[in-house]
């Protein structure tokens, strides 16, 4: 789980493998797989670097060598991204944009 304040003050503790997605709509709102949103007082980059030390903590992430400050995580894992002009892919079927494919 990672601790993060909704905008009142109030901790919360999300499981991050429940994530879809993360809006900064200019509050920083995380949607979860459930349809419920949260919207809390933490950076974008700040809630992506607790998932990144939350994942890391429990073996999901490749360790970083040299320290792995929250930083250094965070330029490690956009250095893996890849820009693509395609919105992300769901792993869940009921949640992918994606046309059904034609049965013929």
């Amino acid at each position: 789980m990672i601790v993060l304040s909704r905008l009142n003050g109030q901790v919360v503790a999300i499981n991050p493998d429940l994530v879809t997605w993360i809006e900064v709509l200019p509050d920083t709102t995380i949607s979860m797989v459930g349809g419920d949103k949260i919207i809390v007082r933490e950076s974008l980059d700040e809630v992506i670097a607790r998932v990144i030390a939350y994942r890391s903590s429990i073996g999901k992430v490749e360790v970083l060598r040299g320290g792995g400050s929250h930083a250094a995580a965070l330029a490690a894992a956009r250095a893996g991204q890849r820009p693509s002009s395609r919105p992300p892919i769901s792993v869940f079927p009921a949640f992918r944009s994606d046309p059904p494919p034609s049965r013929k």
